[in-house]
């Protein structure tokens, strides 16, 4: 395990938020990431991910749920360029690669656990078993990249965005979802708030310290909001009148427990 500087700004200044679980996490004074210091070794991250069993368990329980999602964004980014070829950085069993071929995208995914790897190639898709900087893609090989809840598991954002930039075309987009480490139930629960503070997540992002780290790596931000009060997976239009109150109240104040951003290469 190693000591690191802040990911986001590159300061050394930081103060102990608390020991949760097997993590020390620590508040950089700079900019306020949220952050495991110091960090397992690379090789242990990386174990961890092609062994989970419960990861693929769990996106397949959740299917609908992330059909759902993949259909919104590609809904919204059509209205700014053209399908084309898309790559997702952590496609687990491939739901929205699925969606994007239904939608006349050239899709490929990358992706570490064994079991998700197994399903997503059964269906037909493009999948590469590797770490992102080991695929070699070429010098602006896609039109949009996804990177969805994988962020937050990844012990160097700063080589990973550096070569999201490298394959990513000029003007192409970059779409990122993962936790919001300030959802409201953070400021209730702290340390014990699970959503955010898991064994294999390293990095807890605020729409700001997130938009930061973006703006370092030059992408513009074409939109960037919290989604749900609560982790719900059904449409929200099946809950009753109260529920779906505190959940627009919840969005609009920016505190739901999951961050989406869509941004362009400059």
């Amino acid at each position: 395990m190693k000591e690191i500087c802040c990911p986001v700004c590159d300061s050394r200044n930081h103060r102990i938020f608390g020991v949760i679980g097997s993590n020390r996490v620590v508040t950089c004074n700079s900019c306020g990431l949220f952050y495991t210091n110091p960090l397992p070794d690379r090789q242990d991250l990386i174990a961890n991910v092609e062994n989970s069993a419960q990861y693929t368990k769990d996106q397949l329980s959740k299917i609908r749920f992330f059909q759902a999602r993949a259909s919104n964004l590609f809904d919204r980014v059509e209205n700014i360029i053209t399908p084309g070829r898309v790559l997702d950085v952590g496609c687990a069993i491939g739901t929205e690669l699925v969606v994007a071929r239904e939608r006349g995208w050239d899709c490929t995914g990358i992706e570490l656990s064994h079991g998700s790897v197994e399903i997503a190639r059964s269906q037909g898709l493009r999948i590469i078993q590797a770490e992102l900087e080991e695929a070699r893609f070429r010098d602006n090989s896609f039109d949009m990249i996804t990177v969805n809840h994988m962020l937050e598991h990844i012990s160097n954002p700063g080589s990973f965005l550096h070569e999201v930039r490298r394959i990513l075309r000029k003007g192409g987009l970059l779409f990122i979802s993962l936790p919001n480490v300030h959802a409201w139930q953070f400021f209730v629960r702290r340390q014990d708030y699970s959503w955010t503070f898991h064994d294999d997540h390293f990095l807890h992002f605020s729409t700001k310290t997130l938009a930061l780290l973006l703006e370092k790596y030059s992408f513009d931000i074409l939109d960037l909001y919290t989604s749900r009060w609560r982790d719900f997976h059904d449409n929200l239009e099946t809950h009753s009148f109260f529920f779906r109150s505190v959940n627009n109240l919840i969005e609009k104040l920016g505190l739901g427990i999951e961050i989406f951003c869509l941004a362009q290469k400059k």
